[in-house]
């Protein structure tokens, strides 16, 4: 549910922000906050702007300003309340049963926050597809805009406690929008708005892949790019600073292998951070040092490796299994 959706006089909790860049700050620093309670005061004669009540003061904002906001009404709040927590809440009377209604509203907010919306975003043959299988299994399908005959696949799967939604995006050599391809990524990454993206490049030919890296850093989104084929690059004796091209271009960057399953837990570890709020550039377009070091101490501390229950390596084996023959087109 969208802040915009509620009445004069109804509460929610805040679940997420969902734009990028500079509003996303700017509603964040005016109080916005995850697990926050906001209450509409008033409404404008034409419903335009909105007053709404949150951490203790009054702020107008634009219903299109609201619609960007997620949050968990009190009534979603109570459906989707467990059993145990609606008859605690009854047991206590008196002044103290709103404060732990609104505690049992926070945990559902934040609970429902840990969904996490991921976009692949990549040219042809770069290996997103073989990304996307490899995480997501057998949870997936094709999901398609009304009129345009391209399509996406979705899919799914968990990782350090959050739930991950992934859509693989066609393959597109650029978002300038002349081909059906081209406006179908750039209709998502402005509608759907995905939390984070991932940018899937073919390491082998980065002067090519990189066209369409700048587009999306242009596009201000919260993303994070995907060396793939990296064994490639490595075999045929070419070497990359990807730590300085990281900081150079400003996004977080992690070598892959995806028929290896290489690199993958580091990706999707940086993905959370970035989803948490720990923006790897600041508003002057400053590398975060914080940031950085701790990307860099990721890629090598071996000891934080994590095993998602070896889902990687076993859907691996089925990838190359099914995929004998067959090319990565989208």
């Amino acid at each position: 549910m969208r802040l915009s959706e509620l009445k004069t006089g109804e509460k929610g909790v805040i679940v997420k922000v969902i734009g990028h860049g500079g509003f996303r700050k700017r509603i964040i620093e005016m109080g916005f906050i995850k697990g926050k309670t906001v209450e509409v005061l008033l409404n404008a004669p034409l419903n335009d702007p909105v007053k709404y009540k949150i951490l203790g003061y009054e702020i107008s904002l634009r219903r299109k300003e609201a619609e960007m906001i997620e949050i968990i009404s009190e009534q979603e709040a109570k459906e989707q309340a467990l059993p145990s927590e609606s008859s605690d809440n009854e047991i206590v009377k008196g002044e103290y049963a709103t404060y732990f209604s609104d505690e049992s509203l926070k945990r559902i907010a934040l609970g429902k926050r840990r969904t996490i919306n991921v976009a692949l975003i990549g040219n042809p043959n770069c290996g997103k597809t073989s990304l996307f299988n490899l995480a997501s299994g057998a949870h997936e399908h094709v999901g398609n805009y009304s009129g345009v005959t391209v399509s996406a696949k979705e899919g799914y799967f968990d990782f350090e406690g959050y739930h991950f939604k992934l859509v693989d995006l066609p393959g597109t050599y650029s978002l300038s929008a002349y081909t059906p391809e081209e406006m179908y990524v750039r209709r998502h990454i402005i509608e759907q708005t995905p939390d984070v993206i991932i940018n899937v490049v073919d390491t082998s030919n980065l002067e090519r892949n990189l066209f369409l890296t700048t587009q999306l850093i242009d596009m201000n989104v919260r993303m994070v790019v995907a060396l793939n084929m990296y064994d490639e690059l490595e075999a045929s004796g070419n070497t990359l600073d990807h730590h300085l091209l990281s900081k150079l271009l400003g996004v977080p960057m992690v070598p892959t292998v995806c028929k290896k399953s290489r690199g993958i837990e580091d990706l999707f570890h940086i993905i959370i951070n970035l989803y948490e709020g720990a923006d790897y550039v600041d508003e002057e377009g400053n590398i975060n040092p914080e940031v950085a070091k701790e990307i860099q101490d990721w890629h090598h501390d071996k000891s934080c490796a994590r095993h998602i229950t070896g889902i990687f390596h076993y859907r691996n084996k089925e990838i190359e299994y099914h995929n004998v023959g067959e090319k990565d087109d989208y």
